[in-house]
C-alpha cells in the first residue's frame, strides 16, 4: 500500500484545483471490507513502570508505596442536572458532566520511585460512582527530553494506554499551551505515570489536570447509574440491527457509535460511518459524521470508538464491542452543512467494513435504510422511504425545515424503526442494483415511538462531496502548484503561500508580490485549509510558519542535509533528521 499521507495531500491538489466543478452525479464507489496494512497497528502494548503500584496487577495488600490519589465525592444533583437532555431535535447524547479538580501535589511533590533508567510516579484521581472516567491533561511547556507520560485505570490491568508524546497534544488556539483529554477509562478512577529518565529535574516537567469528565452512562446496560433518564427508554419501537435482512449486516460493519468531549468537560455520544475512498490501492479509516457532534480538531482528538456493538442474535441481549482509542484528525467540516470528515489515528479493528457511497439524487418514496446507536444501544434498524429534499436554519431548540426540492437535506419517513440520541451522524443508504450505498449523515428530527413516522433529516452526501474530494476521490498523483496547475510547485511561490498561510494570513496577503495569475482566494483557501493536517513536517504536533514553512520552501528550492534542517530544534518531533523530514515531504507530494 502507498503511505497514508499520500492519499491525504498527493492527489489532493489536483482535484482541488477543479474544485468548482460538478461532481459526477451517477458515481457510485463500492465497499470494502478493511484490512489495515502491516505496519498500521491498533494494539496498545502500553506497560507501566511501576506495575507493582496498579492494583489490577497485583494484591492490594501488596502495596507497598502507595499512589497519591485524590477523591471526588458523589455527583451532587445540581451537578448531575447537567445531564438532562436538551429539548432540541439534534440526536447527540449527553453522557458525561464536567467535575473540576482542585490542584494537584506539583510533580516533584509526587512520590517517585526508582526504577530502570530513570524513576517514575503515579497518582490516582477517583469520582465516585463514575461509570466511567476521562481526565483533561494540560502541558505549560513541552515536556523534557525522555519523560513518559501513561494513563491506566487502577482497577483494569487492560486499560493503559500511551507513551503520550507532545504530538498527541492539541494546542489552544491563541496559547502555547496544550492539552489532551485521557483515553475513557471504566470505572471511577483515571490513574497517571509519569516517568523521568536519570539527570531529568521533575520540577521541570509542568503537567496539571485541571477538569476530568464524570461518565455516568454505563456501556455495558446502555444506561445511566444515577441520573435518572426517561429518554432511555426507547424499546418499545427499536429494531435491533441483528433482526435486519442480511442485505444489510455487512454495511452494518461500517459504523461504530463513539463519544467526544468537549471543552467544558461534557461527553457526548454520536455514531459514524466508515468511508471508501477511490483509490483501490489504499484503505484509509476515512470516517464520516454529523457537524454538531465533531467540528474542531480538539473534539475530534478526544474520539474513542466502539466498533461492532451489535445482538449476537435477534432478540438475544447479548453483545460486545471492540474499542479503539487515539482520536482523530479533522479533516473537513460544513457547519451550514452539518458534516465533517475526519480520519482515525489508530487502525480500526480488522473487518470493519469502509462504506460505498453514491452523489445520485433520490428518486420520489425512494427506499432508504438509516443504521446507528440509537441511546448507545446495540446497532439499531430503521427502513422508511425518501419524502423530499429540504432546507434547514437553527433556532435555539433546533432546527426549522422548510421542504425544497434544491434543498441540501433529505427527509425521510419511517416505516420500521426510529431515531433517538446517540444516532447524530448515523448513516442513511439506499439500494441500486441491491447493492447499499451511503448517502448522507443524521442531523436529527421528529421520529419517536409515539410518532414514528414524523420525519428525519439528514444531510446529502453530494453537497458535502466538493468539500471532501481531496480524499475521497484519492487515485494518487503529483501535487502542482496553488495557483498554476500547468507549473509544478516552487519555493517562492507555492512554499511561501503554505508559509503564509501557517503564519495566519488570509486573502491577498498570501500572495502579495508572489504572482501576477488572478486568484480565486476562497479557493486557495479551502485548498489550504484542506492540506492543513499534512503540513506537521517535522511531527511534533504543531503547525508553525517559521519552522514547518520554511521546511517546505528549503525543501522546494532543492536544499537538502543540513541545510533543510539546519538551525531547528527538533528535541519532541518525530521526525528528526533530514532523511526522515525529505522523505514525509516525497510522499506527501509525490
Amino acid at each position: 500500500m502507498k503511505k497514508i499521507i499520500l492519499q491525504v495531500l498527493g492527489l489532493s491538489l489536483s482535484t482541488l484545483l477543479s474544485f468548482s466543478n460538478p461532481s459526477q452525479a451517477d458515481e457510485l464507489v463500492e465497499s470494502e471490507i478493511y484490512q489495515p496494512a502491516p505496519y498500521a497497528s491498533s494494539a496498545n502494548q502500553a506497560q507501566l513502570k511501576l506495575t507493582s503500584l496498579n492494583p489490577a496487577q497485583r494484591g492490594l495488600s501488596a502495596l507497598l508505596f502507595p499512589a497519591q490519589s485524590m477523591h471526588l465525592g458523589k455527583p451532587s444533583s445540581t451537578e448531575l442536572s447537567g445531564l438532562t437532555q436538551q429539548d432540541t431535535r439534534y440526536r447527540a447524547l449527553k453522557i458525561g458532566i464536567e467535575r473540576t479538580v482542585p490542584a494537584l501535589p506539583t510533580l516533584k511533590d509526587w512520590v517517585w520511585q526508582p526504577v530502570l533508567g530513570g524513576q517514575a510516579a503515579q497518582f490516582i484521581i477517583s469520582s465516585e460512582a463514575a461509570a466511567n472516567l476521562r481526565a483533561l491533561i494540560q502541558l505549560e511547556q513541552a515536556l523534557p527530553t525522555g519523560v513518559e507520560l501513561r494513563v491506566f485505570a487502577p482497577m483494569h490491568a487492560d486499560e493503559i494506554y500511551g507513551v503520550y508524546q507532545v504530538s498527541d497534544f492539541k494546542a489552544l488556539e491563541g496559547s502555547k499551551q496544550l492539552e489532551l483529554w485521557t483515553p475513557t477509562l471504566t470505572g471511577s478512577q483515571v490513574g497517571l505515570e509519569v516517568f523521568a529518565p536519570d539527570g531529568v529535574d521533575v520540577g521541570q516537567i509542568q503537567l496539571s489536570v485541571p477538569q476530568i469528565s464524570h461518565i455516568d452512562y454505563d456501556f455495558q446496560t446502555s444506561q445511566f447509574k444515577l441520573a435518572d433518564e426517561s429518554v432511555l427508554k426507547f424499546s418499545s419501537c427499536d429494531v435491533s440491527m441483528a433482526c435486519a435482512s442480511s442485505t444489510w449486516q455487512p454495511t452494518a460493519q461500517a459504523v461504530a457509535r463513539y463519544i467526544f468531549t468537549n471543552s467544558t468537560g461534557s461527553s457526548f455520544l454520536c455514531t459514524g460511518t466508515l468511508l471508501v475512498d477511490k483509490d483501490t490501492g489504499t484503505q484509509i479509516p476515512y470516517f464520516i459524521t454529523a457537524a454538531h457532534c465533531i467540528n474542531d480538531a480538539v473534539l475530534a482528538a478526544s474520539m474513542d470508538f466502539y466498533w461492532f456493538h451489535q445482538e449476537t442474535s435477534c432478540g438475544s441481549g447479548n453483545a460486545s464491542w471492540a474499542r479503539t482509542t487515539g482520536g482523530a484528525d479533522l479533516l473537513a467540516y460544513r457547519t451550514e452543512l452539518d458534516s465533517s470528515l475526519v480520519r482515525l489515528r489508530s487502525s480500526p479493528p480488522i473487518g470493519v467494513m469502509l462504506s460505498g457511497w453514491t452523489l445520485n439524487s433520490l428518486a420520489m418514496s425512494a427506499p432508504v435504510v438509516g443504521i446507528h446507536h440509537g441511546l448507545g444501544y446495540p446497532k439499531q434498524f430503521s427502513q422508511g422511504n425518501f419524502v423530499s429534499y429540504a432546507n434547514m436554519s437553527s433556532t435555539t431548540s433546533g432546527f426549522i425545515v422548510t421542504k425544497d426540492p434544491a434543498g441540501s437535506f433529505t427527509q425521510v419517513a419511517w416505516t420500521q424503526g426510529i431515531t433517538a440520541q446517540g444516532s447524530s451522524g448515523s448513516g442513511l443508504w439506499t439500494t441500486i442494483n441491491g447493492v447499499p450505498y451511503l448517502k448522507g449523515t443524521l442531523v436529527g428530527g421528529a421520529s419517536s415511538c409515539a410518532t414514528p413516522n414524523a420525519p428525519d433529516e439528514y444531510t446529502r452526501l453530494e453537497r458535502f462531496h466538493p468539500y471532501v474530494t481531496t480524499w475521497l476521490e484519492a487515485t494518487g498523483g503529483t501535487v502542482t502548484s496553488l495557483v498554476n496547475p500547468n507549473q509544478p510547485l516552487t519555493a517562492l511561490v507555492d512554499g511561501i503561500i503554505m508559509a503564509r498561510y501557517l503564519a495566519g494570513k488570509h486573502g491577498v496577503e498570501l500572495t502579495n508580490n508572489l504572482t501576477t495569475a488572478t486568484i480565486n482566494f476562497a479557493q486557495l483557501e479551502t485548498k489550504l485549509d484542506l492540506m492543513k493536517p499534512t503540513l506537521d513536517l517535522d511531527g511534533d504536533g504543531l503547525l508553525e510558519a517559521n519552522k514547518d514553512g520554511v521546511l517546505m520552501i528549503r525543501y522546494l528550492a532543492g536544499l537538502t542535509e543540513a541545510a533543510l534542517i539546519g538551525e531547528f530544534d527538533f528535541t519532541h518531533s518525530k521526525r528528526k533528521t533530514a532523511t526522515e523530514i525529505k522523505q514525509y515531504i516525497e510522499t506527501i507530494l509525490f
